[in-house]
């Protein structure tokens, strides 16, 4: 990830790399590889975790500031944030369970379609829940922000993404 003073860019990139994470876990899940599916779930949970923790942390409460916060209020992001979270452990659970029932043949193959099915609608509330942000929190935070006060959340985050998403 390269340093720049763009929440839009950083963010963009973040939600390039959750993508393609979770993308690895529906690989795993396609193929029926439960453990890999679960590792790659793991992994998507804590580079998301982080993200979040950091619109939680820094944007949202300066979003809530601004005299023009764009499209969409705070409120809605930290309520998109709230339910994508509900949404992952679910997904988690479901995850856990299937691979404890121990399934074979046409079972387990039903079973991994619905897993996918559910994976669906999660999906779709992540897609838009980013295209939200690209298109309005983030522009609106690095037109009405400081380009010192991004720098200075944007360089600790990025270290630690980098950590994260390495896995």
């Amino acid at each position: 990830m390269s340093h720049t003073a763009s929440l839009k860019d950083v963010i963009a990139l973040c939600h390039q790399e959750l993508g393609q994470l979770f993308f690895t876990h529906q690989q795993a899940v396609l193929v029926g590889d439960l453990p890999r599916a679960i590792e790659a779930l793991q992994q998507f949970t804590k580079a998301h975790d982080l993200h979040k923790s950091f619109e939680d942390e820094h944007l949202l409460p300066r979003l809530a500031e601004l005299d023009d916060p764009g499209d969409w209020p705070a409120s809605l992001y930290n309520h998109e944030h709230n339910k994508i979270g509900d949404l992952l452990t679910r997904l988690e659970q479901d995850l856990m369970q299937l691979k404890q029932q121990d399934l074979t043949g046409t079972q387990l193959h039903a079973a991994l379609i619905e897993l996918l099915d559910r994976e669906k609608s999660f999906k779709g509330l992540c897609e838009h829940h980013q295209e939200r942000e690209e298109k309005g929190m983030l522009p609106a935070l690095d037109r009405q922000t400081e380009t010192a006060w991004r720098l200075s959340i944007i360089e600790p985050f990025i270290s630690a993404w980098c950590i994260t998403a390495a896995g």
